[in-house]
């Protein structure tokens, strides 16, 4: 007989990992701790937005939560794409390398953007 484990279970597991209160996980995605108790029982559903935080918290994907996947680790969100290959020329456009003159407007775009993501993460709760 397979034994799924839901939800519920993987957010049971990960708090009491981290020797955690249902009270101090409750705290983690703003919710009551009666609610937090329902996402455990799956008696209630949580939002993306509050299994985001969890995965972020946990430093698990939310396929891992939902039980989608074995794999506890969260896959970087830059991986293939990052500073190594705007500095090494390694980036292209469809098979079209990019010059370095289009690297220099990427990188300044892309910190712009990653500025703006930091002032609009300020008083987000994380734990």
């Amino acid at each position: 007989m397979i034994t799924i484990i839901g939800y519920g279970e993987k957010l049971r597991e990960l708090r009491l990992e981290k020797n955690l209160t249902m009270d101090d996980a409750a705290k983690i995605v703003s919710v009551a701790r009666s609610t937090y108790a329902g996402y455990e029982s799956e008696f209630r559903q949580p939002s993306l937005e509050k299994m985001t935080l969890f995965a972020h918290y946990y430093n698990v994907s939310v396929d891992y939560i939902l039980c989608l996947t074995d794999q506890r680790e969260r896959k970087d969100r830059n991986e293939g794409f990052n500073t190594k290959n705007l500095l090494t020329g390694e980036l292209h456009w469809d098979g079209v390398p990019l010059n370095e003159e289009e690297l220099k407007h990427i990188t300044e775009f892309l910190k712009a953007i990653e500025e703006r993501s930091k002032k609009n993460q300020t008083g987000k709760k994380f734990g």
